[in-house]
């Protein structure tokens, strides 16, 4: 069995020897159905010769150790060798290549197991880690025939490109007196054989490398970052910009109160200080609507979560009326948004109410929507 996988390793490499090759390694794990072997981990050698319109053909060796159960094959040992015909799929502009393969082989195992032919069939994806490093994932149905098992495995693992491949860039024929100058593509300043980021825009400052320029280190290029000079470490979203996950205003990384329901008014640390429940009275009225009991049972689940949290309830009309009954009817539906508070399961101790009358005007009162914006009841936060 040994001279056969050794004489079969030397053809492979004396085949792939004066062309475009890749080696390949990984690591995989097997489940095994309708037979006497328990699931199983193996290595996985490959040697792939780049061939026209997209395939590669594949070589491979694999070795298992220790792949029996509780049963009499235990301790076994398993080699197989394989012979794929891959086909990629050329993706514009991305570093993901997917393909498919299918191809069979001959495996040898120690013990009571029946060496066998084998066929395989599955699909992979290979990641550009460079311009001749990829890693790969692989899902593979294998099918022993003799021992009519079933085995599915998943496989991960890297390969190496020797030489040119059919991915790469058609390069142009000498000239007979000159060179041809070295290509760039992209008109970046790198030349293709250097370029590790092809296809930059044009006009966009690039690293030695061909990659745009990514100043602050956020993982978002200087012509995409519209927030430049992120502090190092700080999470930002696709505009190179730091995340604001609850939405106030304020970047995760600087606020103290993560986290604040969307509504309340923060301040620079992030923290609530007012918030408008947007209850627009009636003329005369301290009466609470319906349909604004959304927002005040929003406050009252903010203090229920958040009990050392205090806040005064503050009343307000607008500027119709004599000073001394607006001050009574402010207050009044200032009392009325703090009893609904109260009602909803809030600590007595956490609020209180006033009545502030017409001052403080939110909007215009010489207008009727001005006025009914000014009819408000807010809260001010404390800490």
């Amino acid at each position: 069995m040994k001279k056969t996988i050794i004489s079969l390793s030397l053809a492979a490499v004396s085949m792939f020897a004066a062309t475009n090759y890749e080696f390949g390694a990984s690591l995989g794990r097997n489940n095994v159905s309708n037979s006497p072997i328990a699931d199983y981990n193996f290595l996985n050698l490959r040697i792939g010769k780049y061939l026209p319109k997209n395939h590669i053909l594949r070589f491979e060796l694999e070795r298992s150790e220790k792949f029996g159960g509780n049963n009499a094959l235990t301790n076994q040992h398993l080699t197989r060798a394989l012979v794929n015909v891959e086909h990629y799929f050329t993706l514009e502009n991305s570093a993901i290549t997917p393909y498919a393969f299918i191809g069979a082989g001959y495996q040898w195992v120690s013990g009571d197991y029946d060496n066998n032919v084998v066929a395989d069939l599955g699909i992979g994806a290979k990641y550009l880690i460079s311009s001749k490093w990829d890693a790969f994932v692989e899902l593979r149905g294998l099918r022993d025939f003799g021992n009519n098992d079933n085995h599915y495995g998943a496989l991960i693992g890297f390969t190496y490109k020797c030489g040119t491949t059919q991915k790469a860039a058609p390069v142009p024929a000498p000239m007979p007196v000159e060179k041809p100058a070295p290509k760039d593509s992209d008109g970046d300043g790198v030349v293709d054989s250097m370029d590790n980021c092809p296809n930059t825009p044009a006009g966009v400052k690039v690293d030695a490398n061909g990659c745009p320029v990514d100043s602050d280190g956020d993982g978002v290029a200087d012509y995409l970052d519209k927030c430049p000079n992120t502090p190092a470490g700080v999470k930002v979203d696709a505009n190179g910009c730091p995340v604001d996950s609850d939405g106030d205003g304020v970047a995760d990384y600087l606020d103290k109160c993560p986290n604040t329901p969307k509504g309340f008014k923060v301040d620079q640390n992030g923290c609530a200080i007012t918030y408008n429940f947007e209850i627009n009275f009636d003329t005369n009225s301290a009466k609470i609507k319906p349909e604004y009991m959304p927002k005040i049972e929003k406050f009252a689940e903010f203090l229920k979560n958040h009990p050392d949290v205090k806040a005064e309830i503050q009343g307000y009309t607008d500027n119709r009326g004599s000073a001394t009954y607006n001050m009574i009817l402010s207050e009044k539906r200032a009392k009325a948004v703090y009893e609904a508070l109260l009602k909803l399961g809030v600590n007595k101790d956490q609020i209180t109410f006033v009545g502030y009358g017409e001052a403080n005007p939110i909007a215009s009162n010489d207008t009727a929507e001005g006025r009914a914006k000014n009819r408000r009841v807010v809260a001010k936060i404390y800490y």
